[in-house]
């Protein structure tokens, strides 16, 4: 019984599962525009676009963990194979496997997906089941080509709030993408925030993140724009009318943002912690301005 309990705790943290919330966020936004513009929502097909969203990070989440090694420190196994050309533990290959049946799973809901909705929609989901593979599966490895942290703003943000959209819109349309981009700009502040947590380790490694490929001073520069993005854009739909003076309320969230800058800055490991708090806070309350 204890080995299970340790195994889905191993599990829990390699799922890195309270991060799954960008999905959740992403797939939410895009239903509720979708609505907000008119189109019939079917509770059903509403679920599985969500499960579909959150099967494609947890699957990125994954392999992630898989290819990054940190569980190979985390607790050793005394039992090592040979799997993929590389020597593995027993907890490596169950790592990789659960997050190929994850993509698998988002891949299998996106079939009824694009059955209902039409034949764009495979381009979309292709996108977002490739591009969270890539981010650090071999041979792609884009995070360390320094393409993680923009790639993760479009294959989260925009692609994925698209996509949820689409089903039921069956169309594009820029006020979608424009009423995405809050919420998404927290997503590559959230991989800003791992790179800088481990700046001096891949540095040293020289691993060409996008923080080691132009430095810690111009990384917290961007991190914090990006900030400032998520604040300004919800100003910016208020004056276009998009809007409504309810968004003002997503200020409140600004100390928590100025505590994850504070964080980040320092390379402190709580820069994460605090980048997905916010990201939470803020997407809730974004969500709600969106429903009123």
């Amino acid at each position: 019984m204890n080995y299970y309990i340790k195994l889905t705790k191993d599990l829990w943290i390699a799922l890195r599962a309270l991060s799954l919330t960008l999905a959740l966020a992403s797939t939410t936004t895009g239903i509720i525009v979708a609505y907000k513009e008119g189109f019939e929502i079917s509770p059903l097909v509403a679920l599985l676009v969500t499960l579909a969203g959150v099967a494609a990070q947890s699957g990125a989440n994954l392999i992630n963990d898989y290819f990054e090694g940190s569980f190979r420190y985390h607790r050793n196994s005394p039992q090592i194979y040979k799997f993929l050309g590389a020597m593995r533990s027993k907890f490596d290959i169950l790592v990789f496997l659960l997050g190929m049946a994850s993509f698998g799973i988002a891949g299998l809901i996106g079939l009824y997906l694009i059955y209902i909705s039409g034949i764009q929609m495979l381009f979309i989901g292709l996108a977002g089941i490739i591009g969270g593979y890539a981010y650090t599966g071999e041979p792609f490895v884009y995070k360390r080509r320094g393409l993680g942290v923009p790639l993760s703003f479009i294959v989260m943000g925009p692609l994925m709030v698209y996509g949820a959209y689409f089903v039921f819109a069956k169309s594009f349309s820029w006020t979608v993408i424009l009423y995405s981009l809050p919420i998404s700009f927290l997503i590559p502040a959230l991989m800003l925030s791992n790179e800088l947590r481990d700046f001096t380790r891949d540095r040293g490694l020289s691993l060409g993140t996008l923080s080691v490929r132009i430095g810690s001073k111009w990384s917290k520069y961007i991190y914090l724009g990006l900030l400032i993005g998520c604040y300004t854009v919800p100003v910016l739909l208020i004056l276009m009318n998009m809007l409504s003076l309810w968004a003002l309320g997503l200020f409140v969230t600004l100390p928590l943002a100025i505590s994850a800058y504070k964080s980040v800055s320092t390379y402190q490991g709580l820069g994460i912690p605090k980048t997905n708090r916010l990201h939470l806070i803020f997407s809730i309350l974004y969500i709600l301005t969106l429903v009123l």
